[in-house]
């Protein structure tokens, strides 16, 4: 039977106390204030917090229903005070949709709600590939799914979701009125964290630099543990009186805007993404795109030539060859084509797909 309650749905994100400078705080600070704006519903944070470093609380935003903070050195024993903090917390809550962001709390949640003795859905919402996330497989507590892209869906299923219970959402990015102009030289932005290899592999970046014929320029925005290596390591490749590091900036487009101008494209070279809203924010503000063909999203933004290109994994030759095409007689798109390549993807577009699928969990769910 149809549940015809007219309280607003409510929806809880449990997840770790993030670091706060990355694309999924965004992104989840983001979903809770359209989820806000939403008429029949209501949404918040609850936040694990076992003593992780935290540089930024501006994502959570007002947004935080509760928090579990525990630092004791026993694992097991943290996790079970944690667990039963957010059963109470659902208890008193009553929350009609959970949503995790991570494989740990994906397994305490499941354990809260069967304590908490009340009816509500589990869905997991990863941001990274599941495949090398710490125990996948506790993701498969989850009544059901959300998958950023269509390659984290099939790894889901490959760990044993079913298909019919994981929906493929993306990432939102809100329409923007801003268009970031062309030089008549070559100027690259990078924006993210700043790791020499492992996520972000700039050393591909550096080598490809290292190799164009015409003059260039590289603005970095981001910060990251390996800053110095990466420095000392474009000293070494003799380029470093052309790449200008900002650092870590609250808002990286508004400091784009105002202090680089203007850029010949933006410059992604992940090992691995879950679905990297940098290249919708950057196509949003009709900037072309240049990525690396990484799992997981590249390849489901990208439209070759239409709103960037996209090259082979670790093949630092290939993107120098992209990029050394760019000085010669390249036709770039017009910005609104690029803004428009993106249609699908701008909030409005996706919070319809959203709620449809929260609705129906929901119904489904109190027919039990």
């Amino acid at each position: 039977m149809k549940n015809n309650n007219i309280r607003k749905q409510r929806i809880v994100l449990v997840t770790d106390l993030m670091a706060g400078r990355g694309g999924m705080e965004n992104v989840t600070c983001q979903l809770i204030t359209a989820l806000n704006a939403e008429p029949g519903t209501e949404a918040g944070l609850f936040i694990i917090n076992s003593g992780e470093e935290s540089l930024s609380r501006a994502w959570t935003a007002n947004a935080v229903l509760a928090e579990s903070v525990c630092t004791l050195r026993n694992k097991k024993i943290k996790n079970l005070i944690h667990t039963l903090r957010i059963a109470a917390f659902f208890r008193r809550y009553q929350p009609d949709h959970v949503l995790t962001l991570n494989t740990i709390p994906c397994l305490m949640t499941r354990r809260a709600i069967t304590l908490s003795g009340r009816k509500i859905v589990l869905s997991s919402w990863m941001h990274l590939p599941p495949r090398e996330r710490y125990r996948p497989h506790y993701l498969l507590r989850a009544d059901h799914h959300f998958a950023i892209s269509k390659q984290i869906k099939e790894q889901l299923v490959e760990l044993g979701a079913r298909a019919t219970d994981v929906d493929v959402i993306y990432n939102p990015i809100r329409r923007n009125e801003v268009v970031i102009g062309r030089p008549q030289g070559l100027k690259f932005l990078y924006i993210g964290r700043v790791h020499f290899q492992r996520q972000k592999q700039l050393k591909d970046l550096f080598d490809a630099l290292k190799h164009l014929d015409a003059p260039w320029t590289l603005e970095i925005v981001g910060d990251g543990e390996d800053l110095t290596q990466c420095q000392h390591y474009v000293t070494q490749l003799g380029i470093q009186d052309r790449i200008t590091w900002h650092g870590w900036q609250e808002n990286a487009w508004e400091y784009v805007i105002r202090h680089i101008r203007q850029v010949t494209c933006l410059l992604m070279t992940s090992n691995f993404e879950g679905f990297p809203l940098i290249l919708l924010e950057a196509m949003s503000r009709g900037v072309y795109c240049v990525s690396s063909d990484c799992i997981s999203g590249p390849s489901e933004i990208i439209q070759n030539g239409l709103n960037g290109q996209l090259y082979p994994t670790n093949d630092s030759m290939a993107l120098a060859a992209i990029l050394n095409g760019m000085s010669r007689d390249f036709h770039f798109p017009d910005h609104q084509v690029i803004k428009a390549s993106i249609t699908g993807f701008y909030e409005e577009n996706y919070m319809k797909h959203l709620m449809s699928v929260f609705n129906r969990l929901t119904e489904v769910k109190h027919d039990e």
